[in-house]
């Protein structure tokens, strides 16, 4: 079974116009089989940033990783699989895009 694949892209509040701006040019050219998020204005779970979401399967992983990079600017990006263990999908088996920001891992669960 193919992974899932979570692309959360960060701002702070001086660059809420470049996110709002990557996610307009995002949802344009993004495959319809992406699943995008409204912008997050607050910190919310391990993130430690306003963030938006992107879910899509792991045969478009390589499509979207190729147009965050090109587009992001300076918004820092963390791509990560759906694991059953949270952690470690969001420290081993995550990569990042731009500068690598702090997480709460305290806040994920362990795969059982």
């Amino acid at each position: 079974m193919p992974l899932i694949y979570h692309a959360h892209v960060y701002f702070l509040p001086e660059q809420i116009s470049a996110a709002e701006k990557l996610h307009g040019q995002l949802r344009t050219s993004l495959s319809d089989d992406c699943w995008m998020g409204d912008l997050i204005h607050r910190e919310v779970g391990p993130h430690t940033r306003p963030m938006f979401e992107i879910n899509f399967n792991e045969s478009l992983l390589a499509e979207v990783r190729a147009l965050l990079e090109e587009q992001r600017g300076e918004l820092s990006v963390l791509i990560h699989p759906e694991l059953a263990d949270d952690v470690e999908a969001h420290t081993n088996g995550a990569s990042w895009l731009g500068e690598e920001l702090a997480l709460k891992i305290h806040t994920l669960s362990r795969g059982e």
